[in-house]
């Protein structure tokens, strides 16, 4: 009995020293209060003796949450979709390609009375002939955008990668292949690549690149990829890709991750045929998604689908991801958690246009949770298939009216990119100004430091290069690289030059090993090498003399020849990445790269030379 007295005394203690503290800020207050006294009577059970006459007593206001401000974005975006007819909402959900250098009445149909959404530039369409061209063509179509329906400007999107996929080769400036820039190992490089790019975008009007490509490039045989990934591993391509973003970001251009959820472990070729992703979950958050998951915490405001099977994520035998509720929302919107826009591949490529139908796909993808559509200039997509794609979705939404409410989701998400980047209050760009911007000696110093950073010296056998001043060289080069024989015959006098086709005929072969009789040294070029055994035989045939293979596009090609005498990757034949081959190969300068990719059962990945001496000097860390 005595312990529960105690604990009693103990808090009645505590109240009172709670209340005295209440009492002394109350009157500080000037407020008057009614102080009790508490006391222990015989019963244990604590009373309180009132010592004042009780006064009325003001009441201490609870605190008041700040109301939120509204934010003034999304007011103006929800302002616009009120005031927006169907029709204008579902040709926002369109990215379109058109033929030709300027706004033909075709475009203009599309823009004025389809509202299509955006536009894609390809040079293969003609679209590309200038630079102030380029400008212009721009500036013409979003005055049309503007003038018409609700007045909302276009999403102007291409894809300026870098490397083999660039839609503005002749007057910008043309950066190595990720691969390439992968093999840099350079954060910095990245974000350089990013902010010269998106300089030269905006200044010709263009708000959108369909770019970074974030696949983890894993499969020696993927036909469509290659050196367009930054390499084989999934935290290197997550953290080039995440830089990548965040520079197009604060420079003001859209980013686009691709393809979702990877395409990087593939050997076929989504524009002709559907590939198998035949992972399972846990292997693609492993490899496949990190990428993405890195790109979304970047804030990357849009993610491009594959057209390929995931078996892992929906069993449905014929339904790729671009096309698959489980994939796109299941897995994209739910398990990732991304809020931002879902765009398409191209829905005219053969893996989903062959078997659906353009009009089709572009049904199947809105419903399955898609905010863009993508009508890219595939062979065989005809422009008379944009419209009866839009006008197949509008029957769809007018069909069903609770699709409107699917509608606005997308068309929301549209609106707020939009406006976050500044188009709705678009401006058009000067003709003059991109000569300014575009193309100048900083930025191609630039693209020059890249290249030369990524070139890999995997093998140096007996110490083969660099060249001596004096050795009688043939550089013997395939089809697109004509400056890389260029490049040499400038830094080292003493070299012949011979071009060949893609896959070399016997006759041809013939026509090199005469060649090289009189020769020192043979460089071959290679390009995908295991793809044309024409380019297999003629380095087999050159095997017994000294021999440099440079590969040109992806390194995968030394594993069908592990034992000539010295080997280089170049990652691409874009200008910058062949001159600085060039240089490496006379000794000019030292090889800095290192692999991007493994070469399985040869080099592991990170291998590199950076000196010409014997092989066993290696630096792989």
């Amino acid at each position: 009995m005595s312990g529960v007295l105690l604990v009693g005394v103990v808090t009645l203690l505590i109240l009172y020293r709670w209340l005295d503290q209440q009492e002394g800020q109350l009157r500080s207050a000037g407020v008057s209060v009614l102080t009790p006294v508490p006391t222990v009577q015989q019963t244990g059970r604590a009373t309180a003796t009132p010592t004042a006459t009780p006064t009325p007593t003001a009441l201490i206001p609870s605190p008041t949450l700040p109301t939120p401000r509204p934010d003034p974005v999304a007011q103006r975006v929800d302002q616009l979709l009120s005031r927006m007819t169907l029709e204008e909402k579902v040709g926002q959900l369109f990215l379109v390609f058109f033929v030709g250098p300027d706004l033909s009445p075709s475009l203009q149909e599309l823009v004025a009375q389809y509202h299509v959404g955006g536009i894609l530039l390809f040079s293969s369409t003609d679209n590309v002939q200038s630079m102030p061209q380029v400008a212009q063509l721009i500036n013409q179509v979003q005055g049309e955008a503007v003038s018409h329906g609700a007045g909302i400007p276009l999403f102007v999107a291409l894809d300026q990668e870098g490397g083999s996929v660039v839609r503005l080769a002749r007057g910008a400036t043309v950066f190595p292949s990720n691969m390439a820039l992968g093999a840099t190992r350079s954060i910095d490089n990245a974000r350089l690549m990013a902010q010269v790019t998106a300089t030269e975008l905006k200044a010709l009007g263009i708000n959108m690149n369909l770019a970074p490509v974030v696949d983890v490039n894993n499969n020696p045989d993927n036909p469509v990829i290659g050196t367009r990934s930054f390499g084989s591993s999934p935290q290197q391509v997550a953290d080039l890709g995440a830089a990548m973003i965040e520079t197009y970001k604060a420079n003001g251009i859209i980013a686009t991750a691709k393809h979702f959820p990877g395409h990087g472990d593939t050997a076929t070729d989504s524009h002709l045929a559907l590939p198998v992703i035949p992972h399972r979950i846990e292997r693609l958050e492993a490899t496949e998604l990190l990428p993405f998951r890195a790109a979304i915490r970047a804030g990357v405001d849009a993610i491009m689908t594959a057209h390929v099977l995931v078996p892992a994520v929906d069993p449905s035998p014929a339904l790729p991801a671009t096309l698959s509720s489980d994939v796109l929302q299941g897995l994209l919107r739910d398990r990732l958690r991304y809020q931002g826009l879902i765009t398409t591949d191209s829905l005219g490529m053969r893996a989903i246009g062959q078997a659906y139908g353009v009009p089709e796909a572009a049904g199947m993808a809105f419903l399955a949770g898609a905010d863009l559509l993508a009508l890219g200039a595939d062979p065989g997509h005809m422009p008379a298939e944009q419209r009866s794609a839009c006008q197949h979705v509008l029957s769809l939404v007018e069909s069903d009216p609770l699709l409107e409410s699917r509608l606005n989701e997308s068309i929301r998400r549209i609106l707020l990119v939009k406006a976050r980047y500044g188009l709705l209050d678009w401006e058009p760009a000067h003709v003059g100004e991109p000569a300014l911007q575009i193309g100048t000696d900083d930025h191609d110093r630039i693209a020059r430091h890249i290249a030369q950073e990524s070139i890999t010296l995997v093998r140096n056998h007996a110490g083969t290069l660099p060249l001596a001043a004096d050795q009688l060289l043939l550089a013997v080069v395939p089809p697109g690289a004509a400056g890389f024989g260029g490049n040499l015959q400038a830094y080292h006098p003493h070299t012949h030059v011979l071009q060949l086709s893609l896959n070399p005929s016997p006759e041809e072969i013939e026509r090199v090993v005469r060649a090289a009789e009189g020769a020192s040294v043979v460089v071959v070029g290679t390009v995908n090498a295991r793809r044309h055994p024409g380019q297999l035989d003629l380095v087999r045939a050159l095997a017994d003399q000294p021999l440099v293979v440079a590969a040109l596009d992806t390194p995968y090609d030394l594993m069908s020849f592990p034992g000539i005498s010295a080997y280089l990757a170049s990652y691409g034949r874009v200008p910058v990445s062949l001159d600085a081959l060039a240089r490496v190969i006379v000794g000019l300068e030292k090889p800095r790269g290192h692999l991007p990719v493994a070469l399985p059962g040869l080099y592991p990945l990170g291998h590199g030379m950076h000196d010409f001496v014997s092989e066993t000097a290696v630096s792989s860390d």
